[in-house]
C-alpha cells in the first residue's frame, strides 16, 4: 500500500502541527466556557457590592476627565478640582434620589384614589369593548379577578414592593456616595499611562456624557409635553423617561408606556390629550435616540445592536434592574479587553458586529 506522505514529507509534517492548532482552540474554547460560568456565578453572589462599586467605577470614569482638566489645564489646586468634581456629581445624586422618594411617598399617598380610578377605567374598556362588538377573548382571562385584583388589598402589596426597592436603592446610593468619594480623594495624582486604560476612559466617559445629555433633553421635551396635556404626576414621569433612557431600547418603550393607565383614567378613554401624552413623546424617544444621539457617538462603543439586546438581557438575569442601566458600559469595557488579547479578539469582533477573520 502507498504511503502518500512518503512522497510529500512537507504534507507529513503540517498533520501533526494542524492537530496542534485545532486542539489548542478547542482547549481555549473550553477554558473560556468554564471561565465565563464561573464568572457569572461569582457576580450573581457578590451582587450586593459589586454593583454600587461598578457604578461608582462608571461614575468615577466620568468625572476623572473633570478633575484632570482642572489639576493640568487650569492649574487648580488637587483638593480644590476633587471638591468641586464631588459637588458636581454627589449634589445631583442626592437630588435624584431624593425625588424618587418623594414621588413614592406622593404616589403612596393619592393610590386609593388611582385605585377607585382604576376599576372604573378598567369597567370602562369592557363595556366600550361590548358595545362595538369588538372581539376579545374573555376565556383566557378571568376578568372577575382582575377586578378584584384591582380592589383588593393586592395593590397596597405592590405598593409595598415599590417602596422596599426605594430603600434599597437608597441603600445602594449610599454606598455608590462612600465608593466614588473614596476613589475621588485618590485621583488625579498624575496621568494615565496605559493606553487601554485610556482608551476605555474616553470612550466610556464620552458615551455616558453624550447618553446623560441626551437623557436630559428626553427628560424635558417629554416634560413640557405631560404638563401642556395636563397629566397627573407630568414631573414624576418626566424624571422616570431620563432614567429609563439608560435601558437600551426597552427604557424608551416603559418610558413612553407608563403614563397611559394615568392618562386613560384621567382623561375618561381616548380622547385627543391621551393621544398627544402617547405620540409625542414616541416621537421625541425616537428622535433623540435612534437618530441624534448615533450621530454624536459615531462610531462610539462600536458595539452590534444584537450585542446590546444580548447584553441586556444577560445583565438583567445576572443583576436584576440595575444590570439593566449597567449593561451597555460594561459590555463595552468587556469588549476593549476582549479585543488586546489575542485569543479573545474574535469575541471582541462578535460583539461589534463583524466576522472574525
Amino acid at each position: 500500500m502507498n504511503n502518500p506522505f512518503k512522497k510529500n514529507p512537507a504534507a507529513a509534517a503540517k498533520m501533526p502541527k494542524q492537530g496542534e492548532d485545532v486542539y489548542r482552540k478547542i482547549n481555549t474554547a473550553c477554558l473560556i466556557i468554564i471561565a465565563a460560568v464561573c464568572l457569572t456565578t461569582a457576580l450573581i453572589y457578590t451582587r450586593a457590592i459589586l454593583i454600587p462599586l461598578v457604578i461608582s467605577l462608571f461614575i468615577y470614569t466620568m468625572v476623572i476627565p473633570v478633575i484632570r482638566y482642572m489639576r493640568f489645564k487650569l492649574r487648580l489646586p488637587r483638593w480644590l478640582a476633587v471638591a468641586l468634581a464631588s459637588f458636581v456629581v454627589i449634589a445631583p445624586l442626592v437630588l435624584l434620589v431624593l425625588f424618587i422618594i418623594n414621588s413614592v411617598a406622593n404616589f403612596v399617598q393619592v393610590a386609593n384614589t388611582y385605585q377607585a380610578k382604576l376599576l372604573l377605567a378598567f369597567n370602562w374598556v369592557i363595556d366600550f369593548l361590548r358595545n362595538y362588538d369588538i372581539p376579545f377573548a374573555p376565556e383566557p382571562y378571568d376578568l372577575q379577578g382582575i377586578a378584584s385584583l384591582i380592589k383588593g388589598d393586592q395593590l397596597s402589596i405592590v405598593i409595598k414592593g415599590v417602596s422596599g426597592i426605594t430603600l434599597k436603592m437608597v441603600s445602594y446610593s449610599m454606598l455608590v456616595f462612600i465608593f466614588v468619594f473614596f476613589f475621588l480623594i485618590g485621583s488625579g495624582r498624575e496621568a494615565i499611562a496605559n493606553p487601554l486604560i485610556r482608551q476605555a476612559q474616553d470612550k466610556i466617559s464620552a458615551y455616558l456624557f453624550i447618553h446623560i445629555i441626551i437623557s436630559l433633553l428626553t427628560g424635558i421635551l417629554v416634560g413640557i409635553v405631560y404638563v401642556s396635556a395636563g397629566l397627573e404626576l407630568a414631573l414624576t414621569f418626566a424624571v422616570l423617561a431620563v432614567i429609563l433612557n439608560f435601558i437600551p431600547t426597552i427604557g424608551s418603550i416603559i418610558a413612553v408606556l407608563l403614563p397611559l393607565p394615568i392618562a386613560l383614567i384621567q382623561y375618561d378613554g381616548f380622547g385627543p390629550q391621551f393621544w398627544v401624552v402617547l405620540i409625542i413623546p414616541s416621537i421625541i424617544q425616537v428622535t433623540l435616540g435612534s437618530l441624534v444621539e448615533p450621530k454624536l457617538l459615531g462610531s462610539g462603543l462600536d458595539l452590534h445592536p444584537v450585542a446590546i439586546i444580548g447584553s441586556l438581557v444577560f445583565w438583567t438575569l445576572v443583576w436584576g434592574i440595575p444590570g439593566a442601566f449597567l449593561a451597555v458600559p460594561i459590555t463595552a469595557a468587556i469588549k476593549l479587553i476582549l479585543n488586546q488579547l489575542e485569543p479573545t479578539r474574535p469575541l471582541a469582533e462578535i460583539l461589534a458586529g463583524r466576522l472574525p477573520r
